[in-house]
């Protein structure tokens, strides 16, 4: 995947005898399809960082059409951007209008692939963000709205909810009980209705207590648990070693598609996958790695059977994706959309 040049070191701007340090300079690389994400720049160090009274951004060495808003050290946003696009996005602190230093963020995202590749739908890698603290209704966490890796989120709250849910470095940290627990579901977009996508979760370090499952997956046509045309896989239903897959056919009423036994998924990584074509959908899983894939496919035990609404298999637009956190996990997640790229 190709870099712009990065800018390697940091100034203390025409000779300034300031006592100012940038942060460590990051990178985000993207593959093709997968958009840029926000990017916080760290605090600024040294004895006389308390003195900067402003700060200036600039894209430098830049290929393609991407731009940044921000203010202040972050979170800066980017848009417009496309496949190719490269740059280094430089962060300059002035104390009287010296630059003192400069922040340095790498970006870029790969060329699209000969004939085709995969848009990414959901993509969380290197997302950091505190659902309790930011966004929400409120604008200070919580229930509500949340914009997270250029998708919107709806948190909805059981109870007092939970007490942790926040992303670092594309790992969702999640802290909660049946009683008090969070939901988090985002529309995909109109266009998977006519094409194949693929959804990739998975979990390590979770609990489990009492009949109830740590994690439920959803795919349908609605933004709602258990609603007709929706297809589920939920982790520990029964018990630790316990996954079920199921489509739910109307409100209350189930089909099992699949229950299998697993290694206990509190003490081994867990990998959860499913392809969903119209209103069929293949489900997938394997264990011992957290990493999620990255090619659109399947993977370790498959099926046994495809499946949708009830074997019916109609086309549908299952554009609603949700994911039900029930006790403590860790949740790494991404979806794609296998249309073929022009």
């Amino acid at each position: 995947m190709a870099h712009a040049p990065s800018i390697t070191g940091s100034t203390g701007g025409g000779g300034s005898a300031y006592d100012v340090t940038p942060p460590a300079a990051t990178t985000q690389a993207k593959a093709a399809g997968a958009s840029l994400t926000a990017h916080t720049f760290g605090a600024f160090g040294g004895a006389d960082a308390a003195s900067i009274d402003g700060y200036t951004a600039r894209i430098v060495n830049a290929t393609g059409s991407a731009s940044w808003s921000g203010s202040g050290l972050g979170a800066w946003t980017p848009s417009a951007d496309a496949d190719g696009d490269a740059g280094v996005l430089a962060l300059d602190a002035t104390i009287g209008g010296v630059v003192v230093a400069t922040a340095l963020h790498d970006y870029s995202r790969a060329a699209a692939g000969a004939g085709g590749g995969l848009a990414a739908l959901v993509d969380w890698s290197a997302v950091s963000y505190n659902f309790l603290t930011t966004g929400g209704t409120g604008g200070s966490g919580g229930a509500g709205p949340h914009t997270v890796g250029g998708r919107t989120w709806n948190l909805t709250l059981t109870g007092s909810g939970p007490t942790r849910l926040e992303l670092v470095s594309g790992v969702l940290h999640n802290e909660s009980t049946l009683a008090n627990r969070g939901t988090l579901d985002t529309d995909l977009g109109a266009s998977v209705g006519d094409t194949s996508y693929v959804i990739y979760a998975s979990t390590d370090n979770a609990t489990r207590a009492g009949a109830a499952n740590s994690l439920g997956l959803f795919w349908g046509t609605s933004a709602t648990v258990n609603q007709n045309n929706q297809g589920q896989i939920l982790l520990g239903s029964a018990s630790a070693t316990d996954l079920l897959v199921r489509e739910c056919t109307g409100p209350g009423s189930f089909v099992t598609v699949n229950n299998a036994t697993i290694t206990d998924y509190t003490t081994t990584p867990t990998l959860l996958g499913v392809v969903v074509n119209g209103g069929g959908w293949t489900d997938c899983h394997s264990q011992g790695s957290s990493t999620l894939p990255t090619d659109g496919g399947t993977f370790g035990t498959v099926g046994p059977k495809q499946w949708g609404e009830n074997g019916a298999q109609t086309i549908q637009d299952r554009r609603y994706l949700i994911v039900q956190l029930v006790f403590d996990l860790d949740l790494r997640l991404a979806a794609y959309e296998q249309r073929i790229a022009p």
